[in-house]
């Protein structure tokens, strides 16, 4: 079904039972990633024989648990997360690469130089805002797994990363992705 009624008086229920107004910074945090996803779709539309597409659809696979682990309201602390180290290493050994590749950044970067590249740059700054609304949540007593505060660190420097690894010339890069 694709719609259910259920939000028409402005609230929604989340992983436990719990019913929130859509306005609930819970619901924020998840409506960005819900953005971000939605751009890095696009960009995988854009690339679909890119050495990137395979890391885009992880990247969009992480952010389904991340936007689960956000989701789930619970009394205890003890509530198994969706979220590993592994993922945070996933997303450093990829940075780690591309700044190898591309020599890194040292001037401020325009977006703008390829339509993927762009669209990537969006995404960083909505995982910034994504990021914001977590740390407002958290602050504001939700348990949440410590591990999503890294992972929405690392996500908005992975998609700058991988921005700024599109958009710089082939020749710049030592090796392919």
């Amino acid at each position: 079904m694709y719609y259910t009624g259920n939000g028409d008086l402005g609230f929604t229920t989340v992983i436990g039972g719990v019913s929130l107004p859509k306005c609930d910074p819970r619901l924020e945090t998840l409506g960005a990633l819900d953005e971000v996803h939605a751009h890095l779709g696009l960009v995988r539309a854009l690339l679909p024989c890119s050495p990137f597409a395979t890391s885009i659809l992880r990247t969009q696979h992480l952010l389904y648990r991340m936007m689960a682990e956000i989701a789930t309201v619970s009394d205890s602390a003890s509530t198994a997360s969706y979220l590993t180290d592994a993922d945070v290493r996933q997303l450093e050994d990829e940075l780690t690469d591309w700044e190898q590749q591309t020599g890194g950044w040292t001037q401020l970067v325009t977006p703008g130089d390829s339509i993927a590249g762009a669209h990537l740059h969006i995404a960083h700054t909505v995982a910034r805002r994504a990021e914001r609304h977590a740390v407002a949540l958290k602050l504001s007593g939700a348990a949440l797994d410590p591990l999503l505060l890294m992972l929405l660190n690392r996500l908005s420097s992975w998609l700058f990363g991988c921005a700024h690894w599109i958009d710089t010339p082939p020749a710049c890069h030592e090796t392919a992705a």
